[in-house]
């Protein structure tokens, strides 16, 4: 443990000079030096998390039988929660939600997830991310139920989703422009909620949805005709925001 600590400190010390070096003009050195501490601390997590799967024994029938059953650990969720504890507060939401971006790709991508920073404010600073997806979550006409691909991206969603505490999200439902308002407005706030229910389903903290909202179709994708019936617009996208 000490040999740990060690390393854990090395690493705070490194990143405390890169972040001040590489953020001198946005964050003041005590807020980078709560950063780096927060990524030690994170360190420290992640090791003996690792020492501890080490230690694990297998039972005496898996030896016989040679079966070894390796569950996938999220190491780098210890980094994360100490970017979280350690920086939400100093850096504010646009470089935080930059450094979440950095940090959740890799696992994200090996679920063929990406994640599109957006700067929905217009300050140039992000303060969400968009979760985007081959196939997105989409849904047949005048449906809200979760099918095929669309239920396998919610599902690879929510694993990646657990391995990142600090993150709340915002699901919005949408739908074509065919149909009334009457219609169309329950029908997209339908699918949001398949959605919400499917990611808690999969072991989502319920408390981390920060919205479940019903947009009908007043937001059609760029390129799209809004009147018409497109079905790129049935559609449900999440966006991750920090949870302050």
């Amino acid at each position: 443990m000490k040999k740990t600590v060690s390393i854990a400190l090395i690493s705070m010390l490194g990143l405390t000079q890169i972040t001040c070096a590489g953020m001198s003009s946005k964050v003041p050195i005590a807020m980078a030096i709560g950063c780096a501490s927060g990524f030690g601390l994170g360190a420290i997590y992640d090791e003996v998390a690792r020492n501890k799967d080490a230690k694990e024994k297998k039972s005496v029938q898996d030896r016989a039988l040679g079966i070894f059953k390796n569950k996938k650990k999220t190491y780098n969720q210890g980094k994360f929660v100490g970017l979280g504890v350690g920086c939400l507060a100093g850096l504010g939401t646009g470089l935080y939600l930059d450094m979440m971006a950095e940090d959740m790709q890799q696992q994200m991508n090996a679920r063929g997830i990406q994640l599109e920073k957006v700067d929905s404010n217009g300050n140039g600073e992000t303060d969400e991310l968009l979760v985007k997806m081959d196939g997105n979550i989409s849904f047949a006409t005048n449906d809200s139920v979760l099918q095929g691909v669309a239920k396998t991206n919610v599902e690879n969603l929510a694993e990646g989703l657990r391995g990142y505490p600090e993150t709340k999200i915002r699901i919005g439902g949408h739908s074509d422009g065919t149909g009334t308002l009457a219609v169309n407005q329950p029908l997209s706030q339908k699918r949001a909620e398949s959605v919400r229910d499917a990611l808690v389903g999969k072991g989502l903290e319920s408390g981390r949805v920060a919205e479940v909202a019903g947009f009908a179709n007043s937001k059609p994708l760029p390129g799209t005709n809004p009147s018409g019936n497109e079905p790129n617009n049935r559609r449900v996208e999440v966006r991750i925001v920090a949870a302050e």
